[in-house]
C-alpha cells in the first residue's frame, strides 16, 4: 500500500465507476453508502493510494466492502479482496480484544498485579505493575523504540522484558509502547491460557475462527504470496533514510510476518477489521456470529484510563482505555463511546474504529 492508505472500520462493490475503471475498484456498496465508494475512488485519482481496501459494518451487516489499485509497484497484479496487509499498530486493538475476552472468561482481571499471572515479571522494580498499566501504556517500559531480530523469538523477548528496569514507577506516567506492548499483554494472556497456546494460536482459535475472519499474528508461510508489500512515496523515502527506514524494512520481510510480534505485525484485510470491531458491540451477519465481548466488559475496556488532560509523554494526548484508543474525546464529531486503534508506519496509516450509533 502507498503513503496514506486508510483502513477504516469500513471496505468493496460489484459495479465499477467509469472514471475509476483503471483502478479495478470492485466489491459491494449499499446504495446508502455510495459516497464512500466515490471517496475511495478519489484516493486513486489523486494518487494517494497504490492499492487499498475499505469496509463498513452497520448495525451488524456488511454494507461496504471495496478494494482497488495495485498489489505492488510493478502494477502487474490488482489489489483485490484476496489481498492481505500488515497493519502495524492497528494490531494492538486485536491484543486488547483478546485480553478483554479473557477478562470476560474470568481468567484475567484488569485490576490485578501482573505478577499474579507472570511471577517472573516482578523483578527490577516491576512488582507493582498492574494489568491496567500494561494496557494503558503505563508500565514504564516504552524505551525500546527500535525493532529487530530479538522480536522474532517470543521467548527471547519475554526474558529481556523480565530483566528490564522501568524508567519510571509503573502506573505513574503513560508513554506509548510501540513494540513492547504486544509482548507484555500477550504474555499475560499466554500465562493464563488453559491450553498454553502461543498468542497467535489463541488469536486463530478464539477470534478468527469464531467470527470467520482472517487476522494472523504469525502468518503461515503458504499465505505469504497474498501479502502486499508496503511501499513508501518517493518524497517520504527522501526524508526517511538510513536508520529511520530500518523498522519499516524489517516489517516488510517474510520472516517477520511469520513471527508473533503482536503489537505491530498483525496481517489482515479491511473486511476482517471491520467485522472484528463490529463484533465487539453487536451480533453480526444476521445473528450468524454472536457478539464477542459483552456490554459490561466492553464498558470496562473503553473506560478512560489516562488522567484527563494528561499530555502523553512521547507521542500524543489520545486517551487510552484497556488497550483501546478513545477517539470520542479527541474527535468530538464522533459519537460518544467511539473507540479504535490506528496504526502507522512512517506516514502510512491504517485506521479502524467502532462508533456505537
Amino acid at each position: 500500500m502507498y503513503f496514506s492508505d486508510w483502513i477504516w472500520s469500513l471496505l468493496i462493490s460489484t459495479a465499477v465507476c467509469s472514471h475509476c475503471s483503471d483502478f479495478n475498484i470492485r466489491g459491494i456498496t449499499d446504495k446508502r453508502w455510495e459516497i464512500l465508494r466515490d471517496l475511495f475512488c478519489d484516493n486513486f485519482l489523486q494518487e494517494r493510494d497504490l492499492g487499498a481496501s475499505i469496509a463498513v459494518y452497520h448495525q451488524g451487516k456488511l454494507v461496504v466492502d471495496l478494494s482497488g489499485g495495485w498489489f505492488a509497484e510493478s502494477r502487474n497484479q490488482f489489489y483485490d479482496n484476496d489481498t492481505l496487509q500488515l497493519v502495524f499498530s492497528t494490531s494492538k486493538g486485536l491484543v486488547a480484544t483478546v485480553v478483554a475476552l479473557y477478562v470476560q472468561r474470568g481468567l484475567l482481571d484488569y485490576s490485578e498485579f501482573v505478577t499474579k499471572y507472570w511471577p517472573e515479571y516482578g523483578q527490577h522494580g516491576k512488582k507493582n505493575t498492574m494489568v491496567t498499566d500494561i494496557l494503558s501504556h503505563g508500565s514504564g517500559l516504552p524505551d525500546d523504540w527500535s525493532i529487530d531480530e530479538r522480536y522474532l523469538n517470543w521467548t527471547t523477548m519475554i526474558h529481556i522484558l523480565e530483566q528490564q528496569t522501568p524508567i519510571w514507577p509503573p502506573g505513574t506516567v503513560h508513554s506509548y509502547q510501540p513494540y513492547t506492548y504486544g509482548s507484555l499483554a500477550g504474555e499475560v494472556v499466554r500465562r493464563v491460557d488453559p491450553q498454553k497456546r502461543t498468542f497467535g494460536q489463541i488469536v486463530h482459535d478464539e477470534i478468527a475462527n469464531k467470527i470467520d475472519i482472517e487476522f494472523y499474528v504469525g502468518l503461515p508461510s503458504e499465505q505469504q504470496y497474498r501479502v502486499s508489500q508496503h511501499v513508501l512515496d518517493l518524497n517520504v523515502k527522501i526524508i526517511l533514510t538510513g536508520p529511520m527506514l530500518t523498522p519499516f524494512n524489517f516489517l516488510n520481510e517474510p520472516r517477520t510476518h511469520r513471527a508473533e510480534i503482536s503489537a505491530v505485525n498483525g496481517i489482515t484485510n479491511a473486511r476482517s477489521l471491520a467485522k472484528l470491531y463490529a463484533s465487539l458491540i453487536i451480533d453480526i451477519d444476521n445473528g450468524k456470529h454472536k457478539r464477542l465481548i459483552d456490554e459490561e466488559i466492553i464498558q470496562k475496556a473503553t473506560k478512560p484510563n489516562t488522567p484527563q488532560n494528561e499530555v502523553e509523554s512521547n507521542t500524543s494526548s489520545i486517551p487510552f482505555g484497556m488497550g483501546f484508543m478513545l477517539f470520542d474525546e479527541v474527535f468530538t464529531s464522533l459519537a460518544l463511546g467511539t473507540f479504535d486503534h490506528y496504526g502507522n508506519a512512517r506516514l502510512q496509516s491504517y485506521f479502524v474504529f467502532t462508533c456505537p450509533l
